[in-house]
């Protein structure tokens, strides 16, 4: 997908902090805002990207601004109760309590591996200001991007100036919330109350915009440095294949469902697409799947509907006034699983299994009528 697919389908932000500040930030995948921002912080969402800016001001001489990446935001809002930053250590203090996930960052220079440095602290200042000229190397100055709102902590960011930026040829390199380090226990967080909706989706591209990769748009994938470990470089691979499928998947099930008439809905942190009519309702699980991993990926999907259908189905419905003829829970694989006997079990917990057809849903085993739709 091209950069114009990127632009199109994301919000766009950008955080202002100091360097040490941002090595806190990959190091746990996660930022932080003060509690004046908390209007807007609830209103962020998984698949928004930001823009790192990086400051001059900073406990640091040798710091210098400049955008020095990019990320992508996850889902689960939290709040903090004790000091994670530098300046928090410092000061005792908890100044930014609104922690936003983060699920990638890009930066544009190459940090040594996450396991071989701790975040930032009053004991490893020597370690870090080394790790800030590291971290800044690449940046890109704020003079070479016209229109960078570089004023404040947090603000938006608009698609011309996002497309001057992610035009660039630097480099990227990759950090996931998957291979970093959990926040330390001894900072307490509290979770948001998950006020979760389900939100309509209208079409096929806005399937894009709450997906927590960059790696399915070609204009990060073909800049994006990975660490020279085959395990690491396979895992990704494999991420970033299933990211892709589960996005083509979904887009196609939308398009589906749209084209007979159908409103479709989706949940940020949880339901991949119900759709529904007067009549019908699909409530539909895509996974990404090879042979080798359809049980434990369906196993996960036979969970998920369960719950979904009870907690946000059944919420949307009630305070809707729905009722349906037919109601049908369904798993929706990337491929054709080859393991009857399980898509047989799947079948006798009254949930289908189907691939997306060239315009209808091509049933897997048993059809309970779900494919006419």
């Amino acid at each position: 997908m091209n950069l114009d697919a990127v632009l199109k389908a994301k919000n766009f932000f950008r955080f202002t902090g100091p360097p040490e500040h941002w090595l806190t930030a990959v190091k746990y995948m996660t930022w932080g805002l003060q509690k004046h921002h908390l209007k807007r912080w609830r209103d962020i969402q998984p698949g928004d990207i930001f823009f790192i800016h990086s400051t001059r001001e900073s406990l640091f001489p040798n710091a210098q601004s400049g955008i020095i990446g990019l990320g992508v935001i996850g889902p689960n809002l939290t709040q903090k109760q004790g000091p994670l930053w530098l300046k928090e250590l410092i000061d005792n203090s908890n100044t930014w309590p609104l922690l936003i996930p983060l699920s990638e960052i890009y930066l544009f220079s190459e940090l040594p591996p996450i396991d071989t440095w701790e975040a930032p602290n009053t004991k490893n200042q020597s370690l870090t200001k080394n790790l800030i000229d590291t971290l800044i190397a690449n940046r890109i100055p704020i003079r070479e991007v016209p229109g960078f709102p570089a004023m404040g902590s947090f603000s938006s960011v608009s698609s011309k100036v996002s497309d001057r930026i992610l035009s660039d040829k630097r480099p990227l390199y990759i950090y996931t919330a998957g291979e970093v380090a959990d926040t330390p226990l001894e900072v307490i967080t509290l979770k948001e109350k998950d006020n979760d909706q389900l939100l309509e989706v209208k079409n096929a591209d806005e399937a894009l915009r709450y997906a927590d990769t960059l790696q399915i748009f070609d204009v990060v994938k073909g800049r994006t440095i990975r660490e020279p470990t085959s395990e690491y470089i396979r895992d990704n691979e494999t991420l970033e294949r299933a990211n892709s499928a589960h996005t083509t998947v979904l887009q196609q099930l939308i398009h589906l469902f749209r084209s007979r008439g159908y409103e479709t809905r989706f949940g940020r942190k949880t339901i991949d697409l119900f759709a529904y009519n007067e009549r019908k309702s699909f409530l539909c699980e895509v996974k990404s799947t090879e042979n080798r991993n359809f049980r434990s990926q369906a196993r996960k999907g036979i969970a998920q509907l369960f719950e979904y259908e009870y907690f946000d189905v059944q919420k949307f419905t009630d305070e809707n006034k729905l009722t349906f003829t037919e109601k049908h829970k369904l798993i929706i694989p990337s491929q054709v699983p080859g393991d009857e006997r399980y898509v047989n079990f799947i079948n006798s917990l009254t949930i289908g299994v189907a691939m997306v057809g060239q315009e209808k849903l091509q049933p897997i085993g048993k059809d309970t009528g779900f494919s006419k739709i």
